[in-house]
């Protein structure tokens, strides 16, 4: 696997850009599921899915805000 080092800045960015848009679709993924959820009839189970749902989406949101400072340094 190649490191940091061995990658141009450029191609350096457009990783970071991929990974950023995969976290992007991800997490639009998720909450869309969240706000059909919401529009269904409430249930004690339907508010565990939309429980299960948001836990999956806090960690994507902070690899994007990881990922999101390194292209903010690097310009």
């Amino acid at each position: 696997m190649l490191e940091q080092s061995d990658m141009t800045t450029a191609d350096f960015q457009k990783l970071l850009k991929i990974a950023l848009m995969d976290l992007r679709i991800r997490r639009t993924l998720l909450e869309n599921e969240i706000a059909d959820q919401r529009a269904a009839l409430r249930t004690l189970e339907q508010s565990e899915a939309i429980d299960r749902l948001e836990q999956q989406i806090q960690p994507l949101r902070q690899d994007y805000a990881h990922y999101e400072q390194f292209l903010k340094d690097k310009n």
